[in-house]
């Protein structure tokens, strides 16, 4: 997985999972931010692989939405909105922006 800035914010980009969500989780606590201002996370190109590294993802960005006046989600994964919408990050004054987002294609049976 990698972490680049662009001049909007923050690229993730490729896949999330089992293995190194303990990495994504920790790369976003670190982040040295401004929490006076916006960020802005592309997620275009990221993929997410399995349940756990989905729940990580979901838990990371509530708790890096609390840091900042506003965090924004361009790309994100379908199943990563549906599941910051299934825990209430996409309502109310601490909400999550979704720009974007993307339909993946189900999983075959």
């Amino acid at each position: 997985m990698v972490f680049t800035e662009s001049e909007t914010g923050l690229v993730v980009e490729g896949v999330l999972n089992e293995a190194n969500s303990g990495e994504f989780a920790s790369r976003l606590i670190h982040l040295q931010i401004d929490p006076h201002r916006p960020l802005v996370l592309d997620l275009g190109r990221l993929d997410i692989e399995d349940e756990l590294a989905l729940a990580v993802a979901v838990t990371s960005l509530r708790e890096l939405r609390r840091r900042v006046s506003k965090l924004v989600l361009i790309g994100a994964p379908q199943i990563l909105g549906h599941n910051l919408y299934r825990v209430g990050a996409l309502e109310g004054a601490r909400a999550i922006e979704l720009v974007d987002m993307r339909l993946d294609e189900p999983s075959p049976p």
